[in-house]
């Protein structure tokens, strides 16, 4: 959480996230927090501490479904899905 341009806890490293937390290293420089996501079809909320997913600006074939990139902590790898938009996803600001 931020307040002006101080933060309130460093977004950095892997200590948010829960155990196993399989292969991370955080060497891409992301950073991305396990901020959970709540699931478009029963609304209801998921895997805080345990994986996050990102919204893309980019959508699937036919427009339809946006795509989102996830990670979790039991696994080293992103997931590349499309999901409905009326889910909950963090957002990643990124600057060109």
């Amino acid at each position: 959480m931020a307040i002006g341009r101080e933060l309130l806890f460093p977004l950095v490293g892997t200590q948010y996230w829960q155990d196993p937390n399989t292969g991370a290293t955080n060497e891409s420089g992301f950073s991305g927090l396990p901020g959970g996501n709540r699931n478009g079809i029963g609304g209801y909320f998921s895997l805080f501490g345990n994986g996050g997913t990102w919204w893309s600006a980019s959508v699937s074939i036919g427009g339809e479904y946006p795509w989102t990139r996830a990670l979790d902590d039991g696994n080293a790898t992103i997931f590349r899905n499309y999901n409905y938009m009326r889910s909950g996803f963090s957002v990643r600001c990124l600057r060109d």
